[in-house]
């Protein structure tokens, strides 16, 4: 039941992930063929020392790893890697019984076996492994205070050091060739932390920004003049806002095409943008409407002086899908904390004047009168 379980839950996972699947059948493969190459020379080691107790063991753990990779070649790669768990348990344990007990060499590689059902099965087995090995290591402790067994702990020589150095052997290439895949998985991981961060910034961007001029919207505008009133309160100074629109942009439209109205939009944004101090911002509000935020300015004098470069830089001539034209802008001014402190507020006041200011006859900029309400 509980190989049920982890069958279903990493079936799970390589639906998800083929990639993964693939690589964690790979290593189990890999696994299988490192013990079959360690069970294989300590099985020869034995027969040639005539130590014939453990070979049985060793020839069955051979055979179930057989078992396995056949298993993992028919696409059963949890089975497989559940069935090696099970070879390194028994082969521990079995080096513990008949070796040193627990003092045994052969703990070292548990650690292995340990990762490999971690990273291989799930934590299930990880946690499931380790519950198991303190229960055996219980069972030895207690065969040897009932003298149920009779280790060779007070053994020394170089069979015992041979047969401890193709185990830990084993176990080092095993956690080399996971450890390895770990530090794969990290740096995919970082590499795809990388890609989402910056996807979340285009989105961002995409969503304070006018996507065919590349100036920021007026969601970015209202957070602009936030800012900006806020430190114009703390100096004491003003600010202002200065609703742009492009005159007869409709008949350019009609006459060559959106596509000239389009590259007339983004030419008129360039302009203005090149004649504005590294403190302003220019937004782009919708269609040909446009909105400078000016901070630090207290008299009408400091707007003039940057709203007359705004119409000598614009007004310049340009050609455009093979049309010259000479675009102008008509201007509405709302001053704060003068005219308002609310942004929706002042918009609206600096609409008005825009209004006036096309109402004179376009071209010209107008500044915003109570009186007009």
């Amino acid at each position: 039941m509980a190989e049920g379980r982890f069958m279903s839950k990493h079936a799970h996972l390589g639906d998800l992930n083929p990639e993964f699947e693939q690589i964690r059948s790979k290593r189990v493969g890999q696994t299988i063929g490192v013990l079959l190459l360690a069970l294989s020379a300590l099985a020869l080691v034995n027969l040639i020392s005539t130590d014939n107790v453990v070979v049985p063991v060793l020839l069955f753990a051979i055979l179930f790893l057989s078992f396995a990779f056949y298993v993992l070649r028919q696409g059963q790669t949890q089975i497989a890697a559940i069935l090696t768990l099970l070879v390194m348990f028994i082969c521990i344990a079995q080096a513990m019984w008949s070796g040193s007990g627990l003092r045994s060499s052969a703990l070292l590689v548990f650690p292995a076996a340990q990762l490999f059902a971690l990273i291989m099965i799930g934590k299930r087995a990880f946690y499931l492994s380790y519950f198991g090995m303190m229960a055996f290591m219980g069972i030895l402790l207690t065969a040897n205070t009932q003298g149920w067994r009779v280790g060779v702990e007070n053994m020394i020589g170089y069979r015992w050091m041979l047969d401890f150095g193709i185990l830990l052997t084993a176990a080092t290439f095993v956690m080399r060739v996971l450890a390895t895949d770990l530090l794969a998985m990290l740096a995919a991981l970082r590499i795809e932390m990388t890609e989402i961060t910056q996807s979340r910034i285009a989105a961002e961007h995409l969503a304070n920004h006018d996507t065919l001029t590349g100036l920021p919207n007026r969601r970015m505008a209202e957070q602009y003049f936030s800012d900006m009133f806020d430190q114009a309160m703390q100096e004491r100074s003003g600010m202002a806002l200065i609703f742009v629109d492009v005159d007869n942009f409709k008949d350019v439209n009609d006459s060559h095409g959106h596509q000239c109205g389009d590259d007339l939009l983004k030419h008129i944004g360039q302009a203005i943008s090149s004649q504005l101090r590294r403190t302003d911002r220019l937004t782009r509000i919708a269609g040909d409407e446009f909105l400078i935020l000016l901070p630090g300015v207290s008299v009408s004098h400091d707007v003039e002086l940057i709203l007359r470069k705004i119409k000598h830089s614009v007004s310049m001539p340009v050609t455009l899908e093979g049309e010259t034209l000479s675009p102008t802008l008509s201007m509405g001014i709302a001053l704060a904390p003068a005219h308002g402190d609310d942004f929706k507020g002042l918009l609206s006041k600096a609409d008005q004047a825009l209004y006036q200011a096309k109402a004179a006859g376009r071209n010209r900029y107008h500044y915003f009168q109570p009186t007009l309400l």
